[in-house]
């Protein structure tokens, strides 16, 4: 009889939580043993190789099943976990959930200046790690931070086409598709073959509860 794998495509991160670098990746390993040494991680769920290797061929996983463990109005990162860090992998891209509604309330508590920072890095990032845009569409050096959100969010909905998200389910749908196909790409593999990756080497991703750098309160994120 074929033994069942302990292992889980979906998994919240705990100590105790069946986990392995070659099934999740070293970062996802990693933050596990961090929970171990009683660290205060942020809530973290990782995704297998096997399922980054389905996202990149159109198969996306239950996107409820992966919130239900945020709280609400929480903004996310996800991060590339490959099972060698030197093997590289996609950028992350942070502050997942930001959108009008999220911008307010982070104008009332952090600040309107810093929510409007977040909200136009979020912008940023999504365009051109995302929605691959030209990143000199969305520079904007000489505006105002008010008035360069909104033309960055301009910008998105000329270049493409559409306006910018504003549902966390269709940013973390489209960040995930985007990490995996980057992955996937055959200069993204000729560059990790040429580090010393097999070539079937897998990348999990991590998705993890943003520890702001601003506000009250310290983040240790350094900023």
């Amino acid at each position: 009889m074929q033994q069942q794998s302990p292992y889980t495509d979906l998994t919240l991160i705990t100590p105790t939580a069946p986990m392995h670098a070659s099934v999740h990746g070293g970062r996802a390993k990693c933050l596990q043993r961090l929970l171990r040494l009683e660290m205060p991680v942020p809530t973290t769920v990782a995704l297998s190789f096997d399922q980054v290797a389905r996202i990149a061929r159109g198969e996306m996983p239950d996107l409820d099943a992966i919130l239900a463990h945020f709280r609400k109005g929480a903004l996310l990162s996800v991060r590339p976990s490959s099972q060698d860090p030197d093997w590289g992998g996609p950028g992350a891209v942070l502050n997942i959930g930001m959108n009008d509604a999220r911008h307010a309330e982070l104008s009332e508590t952090v600040g309107e200046t810093a929510a409007t920072a977040l909200f136009r890095r979020f912008i940023q990032a999504y365009a051109v790690e995302v929605a691959r845009l030209d990143p000199e569409e969305f520079d904007f050096p000489e505006l105002p931070a008010p008035e360069a959100l909104a033309a960055k969010r301009a910008a998105y909905e000329y270049e493409a086409d559409e306006p910018f998200p504003n549902d966390i389910r269709v940013q973390l749908s489209e960040v995930l598709r985007a990490m995996a196909r980057a992955w996937d790409g055959t200069s993204a593999r000729l560059l990790r073959e040429a580090k010393g990756a097999p070539p079937d080497a897998g990348l999990g991703l991590v998705v993890q509860e943003m520890a702001l750098g601003v506000g009250q309160g310290e983040s240790g994120s350094g900023v």
